[in-house]
């Protein structure tokens, strides 16, 4: 009877854990995030990350877009910003993100899903309004001195 109870118990626990399995992937092939690999070093809420691959979905499937979850695909780096919504006419053709250069710092900027007329802006961090300031005031007596520039990927 013991050897039942302990078979049985395995079993239970298989089958949950394959259930929880499936679920995890249904809701990684859901299409609710966007992948992309980003070539180059950048800053988003504050927090940096390395070159790389990365996922970005809501925090919360029930709460809408308000959080995002930027997160690295080797899970080294991950931010959970806050965002506000962005609206256009036109759908976008392509999943784009919209960073802003300064110098050779890149911030994120915006987030596009492929087929929404709706995307998400990041609010600019205090190292993103202190290059911008530096860069007003620098563009009234040399341009050049420091680049500005959106940088546009598109996956």
């Amino acid at each position: 009877m013991k050897k039942f109870v302990t078979a049985s118990t395995k079993i239970g626990m298989l089958a949950l854990l394959s259930i929880a399995a499936l679920a995890a992937s249904a809701n990684a092939q859901s299409g609710s995030g966007l992948r992309a690999n980003v070539p180059f070093d950048f800053t988003v809420a504050g927090k940096s990350f390395a070159a790389g691959h990365y996922s970005i979905t809501r925090a919360s499937q029930t709460s809408g877009d308000l959080v995002l979850d930027i997160n690295s695909l080797d899970q080294h780096a991950r931010a959970f910003p806050i965002t506000t919504r962005l609206q256009t006419q036109t759908p976008r053709d392509q999943s784009v993100l919209i960073f802003h250069r300064y110098g050779d710092e890149y911030f994120l900027a915006q987030v596009w899903a492929a087929g929404s007329t709706t995307g998400r802006a990041f609010i600019k961090s205090r190292r993103e309004r202190q290059l911008q300031q530096e860069q007003q005031q620098v563009g009234a007596t040399d341009k050049k001195s420091l680049v500005v520039e959106n940088v546009t990927l598109t996956f």
